[in-house]
């Protein structure tokens, strides 16, 4: 069994799939995986892809004419749920598809890989719809729209729409904790994502006057509480633990720097324990 370690991205994944395909080696003889987080045993044939962004164009555009927008929009949804057997399933979809023809193989669930898919892909695009109405700006010195997340999937690409329809004039950067990626847009320009940025120090902190309207939205909250009908149970069913961190309501009121101690310290979200 050869098995292709490709990068965590969709570009990665992609080009994995077309590393398939070239190498001729028979698609019973293959399997994709995660480079991090590999599980690597005896009697296996272990494979480094370099990610190429042709080649992951070229099997993008495969799938898009043979098997249609809807098709292609799960796939790459599913490339960027958290799951280590997306990069396997995400292939043998593609493979089943492009065999049969089908525009359709993703409602022939029947098949593992396609549900397996089918599931990543609902499970991320709920996750970047819930974050939608969870993220909170701050205005910096800068006059930098700035806002933390911490996603389990990597969902910034699925929101860069939404924000910059919602914001075209404004300067506003969105930095995903987790995973060392940052969604950047420019007044009156497109949005692009940056990986690996170092977003640090005072100039991300908010400005004078963005700190004194979260001190009164803070205490617009504590004050319009009822504290004879707080139901802490149906609270987290709204709005889970995971998200609040990263709210100005921030129930907790911690600070920048504890959330980032926090999560440099944990590995991941602070919030998983709703």
């Amino acid at each position: 069994m050869t098995i292709l370690l490709c990068e965590d991205s969709p570009d990665g994944i992609l080009t994995a799939v077309y590393e398939a395909y070239a190498s001729r080696l028979g698609h019973q003889n293959l399997s994709l995986e995660l480079a991090d987080g590999a599980n690597y045993r005896l009697f296996a044939d272990f494979r480094q892809v370099q990610t190429d962004g042709e080649k992951a164009c070229k099997v993008a555009s495969k799938v898009k004419k043979a098997l249609g927008q809807e098709t292609w929009r799960q796939i790459y949804q599913a490339c960027l749920a958290d799951s280590g057997e997306k990069a396997d399933a995400i292939y043998r979809t593609i493979f089943l598809g492009l065999s049969y023809r089908n525009p359709r193989i993703m409602e022939v669930l029947s098949e593992p890989a396609v549900y397996t898919v089918f599931s990543l892909a609902r499970k991320i695009a709920n996750e970047a719809h819930r974050y939608l109405g969870f993220v909170r700006f701050q205005e910096t010195d800068a006059g930098i729209l700035y806002a933390q997340i911490a996603p389990e999937g990597q969902i910034l690409p699925l929101m860069g729409d939404h924000f910059a329809d919602r914001y075209p004039r404004e300067h506003f950067l969105i930095e995903d904790l987790r995973h060392d990626t940052c969604l950047v847009h420019e007044a009156g320009k497109q949005w692009f994502l940056g990986r690996g940025l170092d977003i640090a120090g005072k100039e991300w902190e908010p400005s004078r006057r963005e700190a004194e309207y979260v001190r009164l939205w803070r205490q617009f909250h504590r004050t319009v509480a009822i504290e004879e009908r707080q139901n802490w149970n149906l609270q987290r069913q709204f709005l889970p633990l995971k998200f609040r961190v990263y709210m100005t309501e921030n129930f907790g009121e911690t600070t920048r720097k504890r959330k980032n101690e926090g999560l440099k310290k944990t590995g991941g979200n602070l919030g998983d324990q709703n």
